[in-house]
């Protein structure tokens, strides 16, 4: 089908209904502001825009990554768009459980891509813009990407907030590799902001880095071999060498 975009008008309509449904849990999406050109107009793209729902932001990126295709460049950018497919998708993405609907906040489904702290949190471009970043090999992002549309992890938000960082290899890499388990398929739990190693001092610690390495030109290992070693048993299988002391990194 032809996607469209929703227009000022049309977004505004679709507003309107996310406050409505927060008090009333049966008003109905209002899926007619999708082809009323008065609330919304046409790309003339063919997407597969069939409804469907996910079970992870791995799996909403990695399908619009595959329905976009060349039309990316298009799209990605485009605030309309994004808030056309949230409404047309809107059933599936938030589907009554006991009788009620938890739609959250406004961010999840209007998009502000000029702001990258609200951008992330969208249920679609957040995950897409990830993923896409990392299209190369997306299984680096995974701990970003494995937790559900409406618990996404705190990665996202000291991480995925940050263009600088999200688009950056090693940071990506490492953090998947400090925080993701592959057993079980998702992050490790119960690392709370003040928990040596958190995602939160992570991004302490980045912030620090920032200042005197270029963290686009390191590897993974290189990063990792920088972190201060309350990060070591969450990425390191065996202990240092007993031979002598471990080397400092510069934050130690």
């Amino acid at each position: 089908m032809l996607v469209r975009r929703l227009n000022p008008s049309g977004t505004e309509q679709f507003a309107t209904f996310l406050s409505l449904i927060r008090e009333d849990a049966n008003v109905d999406p209002p899926k007619e502001l999708l082809t009323d050109p008065g609330h919304s107009t046409p790309l003339d793209v063919e997407v597969d825009a069939e409804p469907r729902r996910f079970h992870s932001r791995f799996e909403v990126g990695e399908h619009l990554a595959r329905i976009l295709r060349g039309d990316s460049a298009t799209l990605r950018n485009d605030a309309g768009f994004w808030n056309w497919l949230s409404l047309c998708w809107f059933d599936e993405l938030c589907p009554h459980v006991h009788d009620q609907r938890q739609p959250g906040e406004q961010a999840r489904w209007i998009v502000e891509l000029e702001n990258p702290r609200k951008a992330c949190r969208h249920f679609l471009a957040g995950p897409f813009q990830i993923y896409w970043a990392h299209r190369d090999n997306p299984r680096r992002a995974l701990s970003l990407l494995c937790g559900s549309l409406s618990q996404p992890g705190p990665l996202v938000t000291t991480i995925a907030a940050k263009p600088s960082l999200v688009t950056c290899r090693a940071v990506v890499g490492a953090a998947t590799r400090l925080y993701y388990n592959h057993a079980t398929g998702k992050n490790r739990t119960g690392l709370t902001a003040k928990t040596p190693g958190s995602p939160k001092r992570f991004a302490d610690i980045l912030s620090q880095l920032d200042l005197t390495w270029d963290l686009h030109s390191l590897s993974v290992e290189e990063l990792l071999d920088l972190l201060p070693p309350e990060f070591d048993h969450f990425h390191r299988k065996d202990p240092p060498a007993s031979s002598g002391p471990r080397q400092l990194s510069l934050l130690d």
